[in-house]
C-alpha cells in the first residue's frame, strides 16, 4: 500500500504544478505587493491585517470570498501546507515557495520579476488572477481529501515505510534511492514522478527526504501538527529574537532596550477586585473565540515566560483538556487572559 501512496502523492503534485503553472503565465499575476500600502497582490490580497504573515482567518475570508466553504481541519492543512518551512507561520518566502512554479524556473522568475499594479485595499484581485490563486487551493484542497483515504488505508507505520525505502539506513533517502525501491517492486515511473515527491516533500530543499519531511507526507494530518511545528520554531529561535504575539514589531524610534528590560522586569500588581481565579477561567473558556494556541503566542512580556504545558495548566480549569481550535481572538478574551496570568 505504500508503494501507491507515493504514487498518489506524485500525482497529486503534479496536478497542483499545472495550476501554478497556469497562474504564473497570467500577465497580471504578481506575487507580492509594493511598499505603498493600496498596492495589494497576491500575497497581499490574503493576508487582510497587513502584518506580514497569513492567518488561519486568513484563508478562510479568502475561500469565503470565493464561493468555498471550509472545515476548521480543511482550514488548518491549507495554512500547514503553505508554510513550507515548518515554522507554524506563513510569511511570503513560505508562500511564493508553494505559489510559483517548481519546475520551471524561467517561468517562476518572469512571475517574481513582473512590475507593480495598483489595487484598492480590501478588493479582490483582477478576475483570472483571483480565480488561479483560489484554484491552486482549491486543488491541494482536493489532494488532501484524496489522499486522507489512502493514508488511512496504509497499513505501515511511518517508521517501518520510511526504512524500506532507505535501505541502508542512513536516516534519509535521495532521488537514487527512491527510483531503487520502485524498480525493486516493479513500479512504473518517470524522472517526473521523483521530482513530484521531491517537490512535495523536501521542504528544507537538501535534495534528501528525512524521517520527520516524510512522517508529514505520509502520516494523515492533524491540527495539533501546526502547534507542534510553532513550539519546536518558537524554541529553537535564540530568545532576543523570540516572537511571542503575530503582530509585526512597533516602529517606534523613542523606544529603548532600556526602557524595554525595565517594563519586562516591573512586577504587576493582581487587581483584588477581579473574582475568584478559577471563575476567571471559566469566563474565559466560554468565550466563542477562545483560543489556546494565539493565547499563548500572545503572552505579554510583563508575564513570567513559560511552555505550552505550564500555559494550558495555568489558564484552564481543573479537569478540562486543551482544546487545539485555531480561531481569531478578540480584545475581551486576551484582557480576560491577562487578568488570569497577573494572579
Amino acid at each position: 500500500m505504500l508503494t501507491e501512496l507515493i504514487i498518489e502523492i506524485c500525482e497529486c503534485e503534479r496536478r497542483t504544478e499545472t495550476v501554478r503553472k497556469l497562474l504564473s503565465q497570467l500577465s497580471q499575476f504578481e506575487p507580492y505587493a509594493g511598499k505603498l500600502f493600496y498596492q495589494v497582490r497576491a500575497f497581499k490580497r490574503m493576508d487582510k491585517s497587513r502584518c506580514g504573515e497569513i492567518s488561519y482567518q486568513d484563508i478562510i475570508d479568502f475561500m469565503l470570498d470565493n464561493d468555498c466553504s471550509l472545515t476548521s481541519l480543511e482550514a488548518s492543512y491549507l495554512l500547514q501546507y503553505l508554510d513550507f518551512n515548518r515554522d507554524g507561520r506563513v510569511t511570503y518566502t513560505d508562500f511564493a515557495k508553494q505559489i510559483l512554479p517548481k519546475t520551471d524556473l524561467i517561468l517562476k522568475e518572469t512571475a517574481a520579476a513582473r512590475d507593480s499594479y495598483f489595487v484598492l485595499a480590501n478588493k479582490t484581485l483582477p478576475n483570472e488572477v483571483e480565480w488561479g490563486l483560489f484554484k491552486i487551493l482549491h486543488q491541494e484542497l482536493s489532494n488532501f481529501k484524496h489522499l486522507k483515504i489512502v493514508k488511512e488505508l496504509c497499513k505501515e507505520s511511518v517508521q517501518q515505510a520510511f526504512q524500506m525505502i532507505d535501505h541502508y539506513q542512513l536516516g534519509y533517502f535521495t532521488a537514487q534511492h527512491l527510483e531503487n525501491y520502485f524498480k525493486s517492486n516493479y513500479i512504473q515511473y518517470d524522472k517526473q514522478d521523483i521530482s513530484a515527491f521531491f517537490h512535495a516533500s523536501d521542504r528544507d530543499e537538501d535534495n534528501k527526504i528525512s524521517i520527520v519531511e516524510f512522517n508529514y507526507v505520509i502520516k494523515p494530518f492533524h491540527p495539533s501538527q501546526i502547534l507542534k511545528d510553532r513550539e519546536r520554531a518558537f524554541y529553537s529561535t535564540p530568545k532576543k529574537y523570540r516572537r511571542i504575539d503575530n503582530s509585526p514589531k512597533p516602529q517606534n524610534s523613542f523606544t529603548n532596550v532600556r526602557s524595554k528590560q525595565f517594563i519586562y522586569k516591573t512586577p504587576v500588581k493582581a487587581d483584588l477586585s477581579q473574582p475568584d481565579l478559577e471563575v476567571q477561567k471559566q469566563h474565559l473558556i466560554q468565550q466563542s473565540d477562545f483560543n489556546l494556541i494565539d493565547l499563548f503566542y500572545q503572552q505579554p512580556k510583563a508575564t513570567p515566560e513559560m511552555k505550552f504545558r505550564k500555559f494550558c495548566k495555568t489558564i484552564l480549569p481543573k479537569n478540562v483538556p486543551p482544546n487545539y481550535q485555531s480561531k481569531p481572538i478578540s480584545a475581551k478574551t486576551y484582557q480576560m487572559m491577562l487578568n488570569i496570568l497577573r494572579q
